[in-house]
């Protein structure tokens, strides 16, 4: 029987200045073999170092981008690795979930 890695689902959102440089970074991983990117909105209490804008602040939402990378567990944990020195302080929050199925039909 062969063993199959551990698969999990990376999800990262940033300032959406940094989309274009993401998308770089990420296509550049050569264990990825692909990955989603979507417009989204931030909404709550601003952590790190950004802050809202005057608009951000009267609306209640904040521009975000949102990268959705799906790969075994430790190709996704070395991303992070990458990541947390590349762009440290630069407002990024990632989210790392199990995989429990997965299939294109």
């Amino acid at each position: 029987m062969q063993e199959h890695a551990v698969e999990a689902l990376l999800i990262l959102i940033a300032p959406p200045r940094l989309e274009e440089v993401l998308v770089d970074f990420l296509l550049q991983q050569q264990a990825i073999t692909g990955f989603t990117s979507m417009p989204v909105s931030g909404h709550g209490t601003v952590r790190g170092t950004e802050r809202l804008s005057l608009v951000e602040q009267v609306s209640g939402r904040q521009g975000r981008v949102q990268f959705m990378l799906h790969a075994p567990l430790p190709v996704l944990q070395a991303v992070i690795a990458e990541i947390r020195i590349k762009f440290e302080g630069a407002g990024l929050h990632y989210m790392l979930l199990p995989v429990l199925a997965a299939q294109s039909v």
